[in-house]
């Protein structure tokens, strides 16, 4: 398994080091955990997906900025002191935009920052299914950082955290909770656009 696991990281990091740098636009999707950062009352994760477009776009050589517009479903499960348990899920638009430093062609680190408007917002517990969505600030925001891997035929890997610096509940003076969660996406620049001050090999 280790010698497995080790030709398979290999492999990838070959395969970025031959990617050149291209600006584009694309499209991306994927899986996340998510869940909230709460006092008094224990969270655990939630199953999501996420989906939209993305423009990488080269600002530098090695620096690329990176503005997004996508759909994502949140939320978090939550379970009271008295053991009661129910589950919170929403849907928003993100807007990260993130700026993105390669180590090397293809490996990069990204970090940036997301603002998140909610369209929906539902609670299942012991009481049914509720329309929770007036509760919800008009503003999500926060940071959001990771690590990508980007290959020359359009694909780019990303592993991506984030953490909201403002509250999800508008009408929350106890809890205060703050919307958490991790992501792994796929994405294909259909558009690419060679960026001019690449280095060229030889």
């Amino acid at each position: 398994m280790y010698i497995r696991s080790t030709v398979f990281i290999a492999l990838l990091a070959i395969g970025a080091t031959t990617r050149a740098q291209y600006s584009g636009i694309g499209i991306k999707g994927g899986i996340q955990a998510t869940t909230a950062h709460a006092i008094l009352v224990r969270t655990v994760p939630i199953t999501g997906v996420t989906a939209g477009l993305y423009a990488p776009w080269g600002i530098a050589p090695k620096v690329e900025i990176q503005p997004e517009i996508s759909v994502s479903t949140m939320g978090t499960g939550w379970i009271e002191p008295d053991g009661d348990a129910y589950t919170e899920r929403s849907l928003y638009i993100h807007a990260p935009v993130t700026f993105k430093y390669f180590i090397t062609n293809g490996f990069n680190l990204a970090a940036g920052f997301q603002f998140g408007k909610p369209l929906s917002a539902r609670v299942t517990g012991s009481e049914g299914d509720l329309d929770v969505t007036d509760r919800y600030e008009n503003l999500d925001m926060g940071f959001v950082g990771g690590v990508g891997m980007g290959f020359q035929h359009g694909v780019d890997l990303s592993l991506r955290l984030y953490s909201a610096t403002t509250r999800f509940h508008g009408d929350d003076d106890a809890l205060f909770a703050k919307n958490r969660s991790v992501q792994f996406t796929i994405g294909y620049r259909f558009v690419q656009f060679r960026r001019s001050y690449t280095r060229r090999r030889p």
